[in-house]
């Protein structure tokens, strides 16, 4: 598996490393500062000049592909780019937490310039303010977007992968090849792989980003009708589902009932 993984970890103020030790580090320009990111570090980028430009060769003769990270967004503007890798305005591959057109999510390739583009939308702009993982996947002319796991848009139309856009010169995280606004926002954990992951695969790197949930409280059970007992307990921020257990003895051993 290709990977390229931006930042593992910080080798000076202006270097992201590359921990798969095949020496695509990323330079980062204009200024970026280093903070903490759903991960590890991430790259602090400002919005309005910030960017991380990574080497020639990244993408240079990927067909399956993966594009995976984490990124926080402190404002979001129409057409900002997480990721756009391509020769100039003609040839290239982006992703965007907010398109001007539906102001949803959308990934893009093209070899046309923007009336040739092969679009992925999702089904909403990414939120700002809080961590959010996503994933561009590409494998027998479907590409899939996913956003925490979740899938949210696929075309089974695609005909362009990144070597379609031949040897890119100019791969920016955080940088548009267009005049549009940079990217506003936090960056980590940023993954290349040479092959399209499923969901199956994608889940575990989104979990390990996700903060663990605290215990709910306010535990409280009422009598119901005969043999029965109503639960209730607050919500617990990050939860998406519980476990009821019971147990005849005191400590467990626990059976799950619901």
């Amino acid at each position: 598996v290709q990977t390229c993984a931006l930042p593992i970890y910080e080798t000076s103020g202006t270097v992201a490393a590359d921990s798969s030790g095949a020496g695509w580090a990323g330079l980062l320009v204009n200024g970026p500062v280093w903070t903490a990111g759903a991960i590890n570090n991430a790259a602090d980028l400002d919005g309005t000049d910030d960017y991380v430009s990574l080497s020639a060769d990244v993408v240079n003769g990927l067909g399956n592909f993966t594009v995976s990270t984490w990124v926080y967004l402190d404002t979001v503007g129409n057409w900002s780019r997480i990721f756009d890798f391509g020769t100039g305005t003609t040839a290239n591959m982006f992703l965007t937490p907010m398109n001007g057109a539906t102001n949803v999510v959308r990934y893009a390739i093209t070899t046309g310039g923007g009336a040739g583009e092969q679009q992925i939308d999702g089904t909403a702009a990414l939120p700002t303010g809080t961590w959010k993982h996503v994933a561009v996947t590409w494998a027998g002319n479907v590409g899939i977007l996913y956003v925490d796991g979740i899938e949210v848009g696929r075309n089974n139309s695609m005909t362009l992968n990144p070597t379609s856009l031949g040897n890119t010169t100019q791969n920016y995280i955080g940088k548009s090849q267009y005049a549009d606004p940079y990217l506003d926002g936090r960056v980590d954990d940023f993954r290349i792989f040479a092959s399209a992951l499923g969901a199956s695969e994608i889940a575990p790197i989104v979990s390990a980003g996700m903060p663990v949930p605290s215990a709910p409280t306010g535990l409280g059970a009422t009598a119901g009708s005969t043999r029965q007992i109503t639960l209730a307990w607050s919500a617990a921020s990050g939860a998406s589902s519980y476990n009821v257990k019971r147990s005849l003895t005191n400590g467990g051993p626990y059976t799950v009932i619901a």
